[in-house]
């Protein structure tokens, strides 16, 4: 399973690290502000929550100079239909294969925590007053706008069948989810 909720409970682990980690260990921790225990913990939070994903689903990663470079080659109603279907294929697939439901937790983890946190396709805030809502911030372009709300549109509506409304607002999105 791929949502993994931290308990709490600490534990203490003991192992050998190479010498050339650990100085570079101290160096991020300095940088950070964090104890080497902290930073161990984001690490391997981070290696569980995203990168080992990365590396079982053959996931590519691009710069965003490279990102937009292919963005802009692309019309954007082209950009639209190609974010709904991979939404669709993407999402279904990679939640499946580690053993997830595809409800609204898994939507809202892969919104905020895959999307936002870990892959950088943008800036979000999640609110849950009396609407749920996402407010995307990316600064890519009103065709990544298209992208993105294509792509959220058809992982929330097509997959978790949840419904939902968008608009943009410049290159933000703000998508609300619908009772």
């Amino acid at each position: 399973m791929s949502i993994i909720k931290p308990e709490g409970k600490a534990i203490t682990r003991s192992f050998r690290l190479d010498k050339a980690w650990d100085t570079a260990l101290n160096e991020l921790s300095e940088k950070y502000g964090l104890s080497i225990s902290s930073l161990l913990e984001r690490i391997v939070r981070d290696y569980l929550l995203f990168y080992q994903w990365v590396e079982e689903l053959d996931s590519v990663i691009f710069s965003q100079g490279t990102l937009i470079q292919i963005i802009n080659a692309v019309d954007e109603d082209k950009l639209r239909k190609i974010g709904r279907i991979v939404a669709k294929s993407t999402f279904t697939e990679s939640y499946l294969v580690r053993g997830d439901s595809l409800d609204m937790e898994t939507v809202r983890f892969q919104i905020t925590e895959q999307m936002g946190k870990y892959a950088h396709w943008f800036t979000v805030e999640e609110h849950k007053t009396n609407q749920h809502y996402f407010y995307i911030m990316h600064g890519l372009g009103e065709k990544w706008s298209a992208f993105i709300e294509a792509y959220v549109r058809g992982m929330i509506e097509d997959v978790a069948g949840i419904k939902m409304s968008t608009e943009r607002i410049g290159n933000n999105i703000l998508v609300k989810l619908l009772n």
